[in-house]
């Protein structure tokens, strides 16, 4: 058993100072995606608030 630990060491049982370590990264990556999430809407907000301007522009009856 000894010889299989030492070939593959991630069959190792982890330690204790490292427990919680991929659950911090997996909610790391949620609230990225979130806020990139938040970003891309505002951002799609934000040019048809232009679009909307221009076409109200592009409307008008001024000369």
């Amino acid at each position: 058993m000894k010889a299989l630990l030492a070939q593959f060491p991630a069959l190792k049982p982890a330690r204790d100072d490292r427990r919680g370590q991929a659950m911090v990264e997996y909610m790391l990556a949620v609230v990225v995606v979130i806020g990139l999430l938040v970003a891309m809407a505002y951002l799609l907000y934000a040019l048809k608030q232009n679009g909307n301007r221009v076409l109200d522009l592009v409307a008008s009856e001024y000369p």
